[in-house]
């Protein structure tokens, strides 16, 4: 039987019950003593997820209008450089409405050949906690075993590439081995096609969010995600992950990066707008873990 993008685990969301897909395990949740309020949710990439949200609480009924093919993702599988892995989605009740919806034993509809897409309404909270988020394991195999991690390289970054057209503000995260702590998860503003240098990406990065450490060459990280910070009114999205590249030696003659991190491309790096919220998200090996900050 062909494997589909799958998870095992549960998934708590401050309490609550939060929906993710192609992974397990489960986590809790806290409060910081910066009042961010820390949630998690598990995804493992195991052979099947129950997350024990119905569909209805996750999913809308809005037709997608994007479905540009990634390059790098086959079947809910994501394979780049020395990343592989299987992909989910993941909210928690009512924070957002997202398809395809992964709170089940299986996303629904699944991912099928390049299309590694998700779109909905991230619900608008005064407290800025709507989140969505499109996320992947990074050291996977195929056949859905438990993520192992990956280690930060001593140089290079990251390149991700999306299909965007409402250029609603995105960031991406990367996360460590445990998810419930603040400080193994970090995140910056995503601009499609900009370099990111792993020392760019911090733990709070939002404006506001106290400490910004950065991620360091070494760091173990389990999984990687999209993520659409919530407003304080509802934010439909609509999106594809087209590429992502995981660059990890000096610099390229191609207009890759220096080796100093810094980027050769003339990318505007301003980012887009990423001031309305502090919602981080990320994922670890045993859960999606997001944190909710209030903005200063």
């Amino acid at each position: 039987m062909k494997l589909l993008q799958t998870v095992t685990g549960t998934i708590l969301f401050a309490g609550l019950l939060a929906t993710g897909g192609c992974g397990g395990g489960s986590s809790s949740s806290d409060q910081d003593s910066g009042g961010n309020e820390e949630a998690g949710a598990g995804v493992d990439g195991g052979a099947r997820f129950d997350s024990g949200v119905d569909g209805e609480d996750a999913m809308t009924t809005d037709t997608a209008n994007v479905a540009t093919p990634s390059t790098v993702v086959s079947d809910g599988y994501v394979t780049t450089g020395p990343w592989a892995g299987y992909g989910f989605t993941a909210t928690d009740p009512g924070a957002a409405q997202i398809i395809p919806d992964c709170g089940g034993k299986a996303c629904d509809p699944p991912f099928v050949g390049k299309n590694f897409c998700m779109h909905g309404t991230v619900t608008g909270r005064r407290d800025w906690s709507g989140f969505a988020m499109l996320g992947w394991n990074v050291n996977q195999d195929a056949a859905g075993d438990p993520q192992l991690t990956w280690p930060v390289s001593e140089t290079g970054g990251l390149v991700i590439t999306v299909d965007n057209p409402s250029n609603i503000p995105l960031r991406v995260q990367l996360q460590g081995t445990n998810p419930h702590s603040s400080t193994d998860r970090w995140c910056a503003p995503l601009v499609s096609g900009q370099f990111i240098p792993w020392g760019s990406l911090r733990t709070n990065c939002w404006i506001g969010g106290t400490p910004q450490n950065p991620l360091t060459p070494g760091t173990p990280i389990q999984q990687a995600a999209i993520i659409v910070p919530g407003l304080q009114t509802d934010l439909p999205f609509d999106f594809c992950l087209v590429d992502v590249q995981v660059q990890t030696g000096q610099a390229n003659v191609d207009g890759g990066y220096d080796a100093s991190g810094s980027a050769d491309s003339e990318s505007d790096d301003s980012g887009p707008d990423d001031s309305g919220s502090g919602t981080s998200g990320s994922v670890d090996g045993g859960s999606v873990d997001v944190v909710m900050a209030t903005p200063v």
